[in-house]
């Protein structure tokens, strides 16, 4: 089984994470979570039947919640709310003008299943020494041609 945390792994998280608070001003957000800026639309990952109890796979719930929440870009974007509890996953990614709020108590375990993280291209720096032939798996959470993402 490969490692699926590695300071590579951190660092394209970083460089994903695009902090733009300017135009958030005027959200409305779910009162219980206060967060420093909002978006226009928020949804709880237990609306996309999310379960934070630690052995539980959320991936099916982040991947539909972003899908669902991704619609909603153009409207002031949107926020999902991750509440307090152990939110085990896979891979999901992130869509544009949108933030993924922690509650204080939430934390998101890995998978260990590697059937949760799909395989994407090899990056061209890697070369095919460290990868399958076919690939590499996606990093636990991911994007592409972000703008405005805010993980909080």
């Amino acid at each position: 089984m490969k490692p699926f945390v590695t300071s590579h792994v951190f660092s394209i998280i970083w460089r994903v994470l695009i902090v733009a608070l300017l135009g958030l001003g005027g959200a409305e957000c779910r009162e219980e979570y206060s967060a420093i800026s909002c978006r226009k639309h928020s949804a709880s990952i237990t609306d996309f039947g999310g379960v934070g109890d630690g052995k539980t796979s959320n991936t099916k719930a982040f991947n539909k919640a972003v899908a669902s929440l991704s619609k909603l870009a153009a409207d002031g974007g949107a926020q999902l709310i991750v509440p307090a509890g152990k939110w085990l996953t896979g891979s999901f990614n992130l869509t544009s003008h949108f933030t993924l709020y922690l509650h204080k108590d939430a934390i998101i375990l890995g998978s260990q299943d590697e059937s949760e993280y799909p395989s994407i291209p090899v990056l061209p720096s890697y070369g095919r020494g460290r990868d399958a032939p076919d690939g590499r798996y996606a990093s636990l959470i991911w994007g592409t041609n972000l703008t405005d993402v805010v993980i909080t």
